[in-house]
């Protein structure tokens, strides 16, 4: 059996994700800096709980954990990541140590409120764009919102314009 190479393996990740580029890159874009840096790992799990366990985030996704577990990844892992079981009564977002800013846990943050259902348009398809989008207005303010929204739009990105 021969293993996949990485390009087979982008090739394939292009075709079931085909948004995750756009959605890296309009991120970068939006906010180069990606935005506060937590210089605790204790601060980040904070934050996270705060959002998590507050009102906007039962409010504005009613089916999404309000159980979010925060773990940490060694700096040698190559990304962060985020998991919701498949009941939705629980989340994990794993992040990777040196990547402690807001834009990657709100990141990690979307994918969790996006729920643990399949996406037609890719796990980084309207629902996560949808959801990505209201989190930038809430938690990193209406100018980067826009700046994300741009960024979306100008690369193709589908997301629910309709507010909810």
């Amino acid at each position: 059996m021969t293993r996949p190479t990485a390009a087979g393996r982008a090739q394939r990740a292009a075709a079931t994700d085909p948004y995750r580029h756009a959605i890296y890159d309009a991120e970068a874009e939006a906010l180069p800096g990606g935005g506060r840096r937590f210089s605790r790992f204790a601060h980040l799990e904070a934050y996270v709980t705060d959002i998590t366990t507050g009102h906007w985030w039962a409010t504005n996704f009613p089916d999404a954990p309000l159980e979010v577990d925060v773990l940490r990844r060694s700096r040698s892992a190559t990304f962060s990541a985020a998991h919701v079981s498949t009941d939705a009564s629980a989340g994990v977002v794993w992040i990777r140590d040196g990547s402690w800013d807001t834009v990657t846990v709100v990141h990690e943050l979307a994918h969790v409120a996006a729920g643990p259902a399949p996406d037609p348009t890719g796990a980084h398809g309207r629902r996560f764009a949808t959801a990505l989008l209201d989190c930038w207005r809430e938690l990193l303010g209406f100018p980067a919102y826009g700046a994300l929204r741009s960024g979306y739009d100008r690369r193709g990105v589908p997301y629910q314009r309709d507010r909810r």
